[in-house]
Order: structure tokens, then sequence, then C-alpha cells
């Protein structure tokens, strides 16, 4: 199950993939690419937006669609317990080294894993992937006890201003749907059994300014305004639709 918004390319824009291969997540990635940095960033961040509302101690995390499995490691040197799943073994093998991973049977998810098993069910940037987000994310809602800590790729995002016209190169062939955070809210709230509880916010990108930065000053730098002032000026418009869910009891 690919777990990344840039699972169709080893480096690119996060989102699309111009060359066309196909869509999965990479085995391994490359930290002094920006856009893979940014896969473990929005987890980075989702980690500080769930610390706020729940303290790790004791505390149990399923992260749904695991596929490298380095949630599992951020997560549980933060004191979670966490255990991983994907449905791709290679990734579950990966994981391991992390944690416990086990292989999904994303049709009877709720049956594997059992109705409120988890305090928390994360998933990043894995529903655009799935037929059916509507069943996946009420599958993560039965899991979870307290807590569903989601984000997937932002619709929102700067980077589309200006385009032209429409081309399959600019879509990650594995991506099947997308949102804005109101659809994503909608989805979560009216049809899954969650409630926001606060929205996060990892990076923005703005177009033009973040290329040319980037060819002038380096890759530090340009992070360094998309996690800071770009995103504190545009932060619906980042990389991720992210937030933080309660489940509502009964």
């Amino acid at each position: 199950m690919a777990a990344s918004t840039t699972s169709s390319s080893s480096a690119g824009t996060p989102g699309f993939s111009r060359a066309g291969s196909p869509a999965h997540v990479p085995y391994e990635i490359d930290p002094t690419n920006r856009f893979h940095w940014y896969e473990n960033h929005w987890k980075r961040v989702a980690l500080q937006l769930l610390l706020k509302h729940c303290p790790a101690s004791g505390k149990t995390i399923l992260d749904y669609g695991c596929g490298r499995g380095e949630t599992l490691d951020i997560y549980s040197k933060s004191g979670f317990t966490v255990t991983g799943t994907d449905t791709d073994p290679e990734c579950v093998r990966l994981a391991g080294q992390y944690g416990r991973s086990l292989l999904l049977k994303p049709e009877a998810a709720v049956e594997q894993f059992g109705a409120r098993s988890f305090d928390i069910v994360t998933c990043f940037h894995v529903l655009e992937h799935v037929p059916c987000p509507i069943k996946t994310l009420g599958d993560i809602s039965s899991i979870a006890r307290d807590y569903a800590l989601l984000a997937v790729p932002n619709l929102r995002q700067l980077r589309w201003l200006g385009t032209r016209r429409i081309d399959l190169s600019y879509v990650n062939e594995g991506h099947l749907q997308a949102w804005d955070h109101w659809h994503f809210l909608n989805l979560a709230e009216r049809y899954c059994n969650l409630e926001l509880v606060e929205w996060g916010f990892d990076a923005t990108i703005l177009p033009g300014l973040s290329e040319g930065v980037a060819k002038v000053f380096g890759t530090r730098a340009v992070i360094g305004l998309e996690t800071g002032l770009f995103r504190k000026l545009f932060p619906f418009h980042g990389i991720s639709v992210m937030g933080l869910f309660k489940v509502r009891k009964g």
C-alpha cells in the first residue's frame, strides 16, 4: 500500500510524477531530496499535533499503510506502542525493523484487528490510493478507541496556480481521489463517525519562488521557508490535508 505522495518517482513534486512511472511507495528514500524529506516531516508534524491532545504513556497506535515503517520508529521513540500494517509484504518486512508489523487484510481490517483495539490509528497519505475511502476510513474509525490521525495530499496546493492544461503526467497514477480541507472534513465527520479536534500544517510550496530559492540557496534554505514563513502565510495550501480526529462514542 503506497503511503507516500511521491510514490511513483524517486524525485519530483509531491502528489504527481511527470515521468509517469508505476505508482508505488519507494523502498528507499533519498534524505537529500526535499520531497522525500517531507514524507517524514508530515509524520513528525502529526506527532506534535497528537502529543498536544494525547500523552504517549500507555497509548497504542496502529499505523494503517505503514510503508517503510518510519512512523513506527518516530512514534515509538516518543513513548507510543506502535504496530504497523500494510498490504505490501516488502513494506511489512522493512517496517519490521522498527517494531511489530503485520500484513493487512484491507477487506476485513476490523475483523483482523478488532473494534476499538488501538487507542489511535494513524494513516498518512494512504486514503488517496484505496478504491473505497469511505470504507477504509470507516474501518479506521471502528478500530480506533480515541483518535484517528490522518493526512492526505492537498488539492489546494499553490503549485497548481497557473496550470493551463489537463494532463495525466501531473497526477500520480496511484491516486484514485483527492480532497481539500472542506471535503475531507465532510468525509470524516458526516460519513465516518469522526470529529475534528485540530488541523495540522506541514509545508507550503510557492510556485516559482520555491524553485528559485532551491536553485540559488539550496535545499535547506527552501525547506526552511516552506516549513516556516510560507506555511504561516498559507497554512491551508500546504502539501497535506492533515487532521487529528476524535472517534465519536456511541
